[in-house]
């Protein structure tokens, strides 16, 4: 009984992380179609997803200048 329980556990966890995974992979797909098309208005979700996507190297970062002491 307690294994029956624990795979029904197991398969529900599974298929919502999986179902949260797929919610994600859509609406980052759905803005990146949105900002294709040339819209500029833009909802908190798109300037979430956008902030999530836009990368920073170090090449991007300025260059520290050493203190003077």
């Amino acid at each position: 009984m307690i294994l029956v329980l624990a795979s029904i556990i197991a398969v529900f966890l599974a298929g919502s992380s999986c179902g949260i995974f797929a919610m994600l992979v859509i609406g980052i797909h759905a803005e990146e179609r949105r900002a294709a098309r040339g819209r500029t208005e833009s909802s908190r979700c798109g300037a979430a997803s956008r902030r999530l996507l836009s990368t920073r190297t170090g090449d991007d970062l300025p260059h520290r200048v050493p203190a003077g002491r």
